[in-house]
C-alpha cells in the first residue's frame, strides 16, 4: 500500500493573480494513482453503509450522499422555514462553507471519532493506514520536486 501513499502535486498559477509571492497565487492539483482512487470510492461506500446502519447520518444530510442534491437540501430548508413561520416564529439560517475541512483532518482524531461511532474496526484501520505516512511531491513547471511528508489532511 506504500505506493498508494505517494502523490504528485502539480503547481499551477491562478488566473488573475498578479503576484507570485503569496501561496494563494497558486493552485495545486493532486494527482493520485487510479487504483488509489478506486479503493477510496469502495471504502467511502462501505463507510457510508456503516454510518447509516449506526444512525450516524442525520436525516436531512444531503452532501456526499447518492441521489440527494443541493436542490433536496433547499427543499428541506424551505420546509423547515415554512413550518416554523406558521406559528409566527422568527426564523434564521446559518450557512457554513467547509470546503477546506479536508485539509485539516487529524488522523488520530478521525480514528477516535469513527471508533466511538461504532464503525467496524477494519474500516477504521484502513482509513488510518490510508491517511498515515503519506507524502506529496510538489511539481513546479520545469523543476523536479522533493517528496515531503503530509502530517494533516485527507485526499
Amino acid at each position: 500500500m506504500a505506493s498508494l501513499k505517494v502523490a504528485k502535486g502539480l503547481v499551477r498559477d491562478k488566473a488573475g493573480k498578479p503576484s507570485c509571492e503569496s501561496p494563494s497565487s497558486f493552485r495545486i492539483i493532486i494527482l493520485l494513482r487510479t487504483v488509489s482512487q478506486i479503493l477510496e470510492r469502495i471504502i467511502a461506500a462501505r463507510l457510508l453503509l456503516a454510518a447509516c446502519s449506526k444512525g450516524l447520518i442525520h436525516a436531512t444530510q444531503c452532501g456526499s450522499l447518492p441521489g440527494l442534491s443541493t436542490y433536496d437540501a433547499c427543499l428541506i430548508l424551505l420546509n423547515y422555514v415554512k413550518t416554523l413561520q406558521r406559528p409566527r416564529l422568527k426564523v434564521s439560517s446559518l450557512f457554513l462553507d467547509i470546503k477546506a475541512g479536508f485539509h485539516n483532518v487529524d488522523n488520530p482524531s478521525l480514528s477516535s471519532i469513527l471508533r466511538e461511532g461504532g464503525i467496524p474496526h477494519y474500516l477504521v484501520s484502513w482509513i488510518a493506514s490510508f491517511l498515515g505516512e503519506c507524502s506529496c511531491t510538489l511539481v513546479f513547471e520545469g523543476a523536479p520536486g522533493t517528496p515531503a511528508p503530509i502530517k494533516v489532511g485527507a485526499p
